[in-house]
């Protein structure tokens, strides 16, 4: 965990997860994205528990943009907490964090998990208006972009009116 030095949390909202890695790994330089500048605003207020602000920088953008932005080989890891969710085809979002990220990079994220079918290739638009991904969707993308996946828990992935929303906490290994 010592040579993690740079993080991207893509779709940082009002800077939950920065606050988490800002705390338990002060030494990272956390860089954070959301496509509301309203999160932006209120993220830029968080501070860590030493009381320095949680973000080294913040975007408005798209992550992919933003992502290709990035110097190749400039970040050690990404993170993404209910962000995939809204993105329908991750097969972008995949290949830019390849480029961005140095050899044995990793990007974890959550997604809500559906049964695959050939029929939607293996992403659906759910009832909710947020996107469900399959695994084998997951499992051929990331390695289309050069990701091999080292981790797939299922698992609740947050509350929402009362009720738990399953879906998957995923870690994809650059190779």
């Amino acid at each position: 965990p010592l040579s993690v030095k740079k993080v991207v949390d893509l779709g940082c909202g009002t800077g939950l997860l920065g606050e988490l890695v800002a705390n338990e790994m002060p030494w990272v330089e956390v860089s954070g994205v959301d496509l509301s500048q309203r999160m932006i605003d209120i993220a830029q207020e968080r501070k860590s528990r030493r009381g320095r602000s949680v973000y080294a920088s913040l975007s408005n953008a798209d992550a992919a943009k933003y992502l290709s932005n990035l110097d190749e080989n400039s970040i050690d890891s990404i993170l993404a907490s209910d962000v995939i969710i809204y993105v329908g085809d991750i097969s972008k979002v995949l290949e830019e964090s390849s480029k961005c990220l140095i050899d044995d990079g990793l990007i974890g994220f959550t997604a809500e998990t559906i049964e695959g079918s050939e029929a939607d290739g293996g992403v659906r638009l759910l009832p909710c208006g947020r996107f469900g991904h399959s695994r084998s969707y997951v499992n051929n993308v990331a390695k289309l972009a050069g990701f091999e996946v080292l981790s797939w828990d299922d698992c609740v992935i947050r509350q929402q009116a009362n009720l738990d929303v399953i879906g998957a906490s995923i870690i994809l290994k650059k190779i």
